[in-house]
């Protein structure tokens, strides 16, 4: 069914009315009840495709400078992506991020947020490498000495036993 808007000339209103069919003749105006309203071109809603839609984001993310973290920053709060996020993209840590880096800030400055963010990482590579890549925070690397102790300590571990096969007939077809 039909949605279309009219112009009241009598009281300059403008109001829409659900047309139960095509060419029905216009309702009065709802105001002042006049009958001689005139029916207006409405704008037209286009729909796109989840394809389209991915596809306009992917070209709009490539122009952006990846070296700039504040450019990434500014394209996620402009994208609209981070409207509907939940999780670790949905967090007020997170959205906090984006806007003080949108702002000009530092990876200096978002140490404050680093805990908070990392905490709920949970050992997603996904979003760490997406918040080490596009944001500027990294991910601490070990120390030297850190290296040399978790090496040392895997090199004292018992290797586990040795798996035996087990031999099976060859697969005919059969079942």
């Amino acid at each position: 069914m039909p949605v279309y808007e009219y112009y009241c000339p009598a009281c300059a209103g403008r109001f829409q009315q659900l047309a139960k069919r095509i060419g029905e003749p216009a309702p009065p105006c709802p105001r002042c009840g006049s009958t001689a309203v005139e029916r207006l071109i409405s704008a037209v809603g286009l729909l796109h495709s989840a394809q389209e839609h991915q596809a306009q984001l992917k070209t709009e993310a490539a122009q952006v400078d990846a070296d700039d973290p504040q450019a990434a920053a500014r394209f996620l709060k402009d994208s609209g992506r981070l409207e509907d996020a939940e999780g670790l993209f949905g967090s007020a840590a997170y959205r906090e991020l984006i806007e003080r880096r949108t702002e000009g800030a530092t990876d200096a400055d978002l140490t404050d947020l680093e805990g908070d963010l990392t905490a709920q990482l949970a050992g997603d590579e996904v979003v760490q490498s997406a918040l080490t890549a596009g944001l500027g925070l990294t991910k601490k690397s070990p120390t030297t000495e850190q290296r040399e102790e978790r090496d040392y300590q895997r090199s004292r571990q018992e290797p586990p036993p040795p798996t035996r096969r087990r031999r099976s007939a060859p697969d005919l077809g059969w079942g």
